[in-house]
């Protein structure tokens, strides 16, 4: 008989198709296909979203979408709203917001889904349990078979546990602002072996999204999960976490540049 830990876990692995339709891999290099980095799509009322690190979007001229396995290809247009910083490798916030245009829109919609406003954990209380998950696609699982042109792309994913915020100054982070999270490399679930081994080096999944699965969705059988944050930095000093910016500081940053009527964080405002 399937344990309570055994059924949270089937449904933390039941969210993961629905993750990964809202995610998108933003490469460089149409020759070679260069993983450089990890999108979200979101919408609000009528404007669509894709929102990546910043550091990402710095090259956002260079940047394209797969659309479909035959390797069609779109680049993403519209405007950015990057967060400025002098120094990218010092920025905590490091987040990069593009609306997307009315001409790219119909066309990703053909291939991905685009997150809505309740499924934004706004005003989140991160618990220091593993009911949490980051996906993205980390460059060295996405490359070209060998004498071949064919490119061949994973996923990957871990389930992880947010630190305390009583910790959060040994790693100079706000947890107002962002979030703390374990990486157990040595321990990363295989799905398609459906057992533990060693995950992959992180590099490419910057931009990716951090996910809650909710225990309480047990009872309804929904499988809901919810943005919390955006991940953007896995740190040289520090390969046991990776660290990302609170959903509420990026719908904080849509409202200061878009007059959106959606709800105010309580935890943190955008100026």
């Amino acid at each position: 008989m399937e344990t309570l830990a055994e059924k949270y876990r089937s449904l933390q692995l039941s969210s993961l198709n629905s993750m990964k339709s809202y995610t998108c891999m933003l490469l460089t290099d149409t020759s070679s296909y260069k993983v450089y980095g990890t999108g979200v799509f979101i919408q609000i009322q009528d404007h669509y979203f894709l929102i990546s690190a910043a550091h990402v979007f710095d090259k956002y001229s260079e940047l394209f979408i797969f659309l479909s396995r035959d390797y069609e290809i779109i680049r993403p247009g519209g405007t950015t709203y990057n967060h400025n910083a002098a120094n990218r490798d010092k920025d905590t916030i490091d987040i990069g917001v593009l609306k997307l245009d009315k001409e790219c829109v119909p066309h990703l919609l053909r291939t991905y889904n685009f997150l809505q406003a309740d499924d934004l954990a706004i005003n989140h209380i991160f618990q220091s349990e593993e009911y949490y998950t980051f996906l993205g696609y980390p460059a060295t699982k996405s490359k070209k078979k060998y004498k071949t042109d064919i490119f061949d792309s994973t996923s990957f994913f871990h389930f992880t546990t947010p630190e305390r915020n009583e910790d959060y100054s040994k790693f100079d982070r706000n947890p107002a602002v962002n979030v703390v999270t374990s990486y157990n490399r040595k321990l990363s679930f295989n799905h398609k072996k459906y057992m533990f081994g060693t995950g992959p080096e992180l590099h490419g999944i910057s931009g990716c999204g951090l996910w809650f699965t909710d225990p309480l969705d047990l009872s309804t059988g929904i499988i809901k999960p919810k943005l919390t944050a955006i991940m953007t930095d896995w740190p040289i000093k520090n390969r046991d976490i990776i660290i990302g910016t609170r959903i509420d500081v990026i719908t904080g940053i849509i409202k200061k540049n878009l007059d959106i009527d959606f709800p105010e964080s309580k935890i943190v405002r955008v100026r």
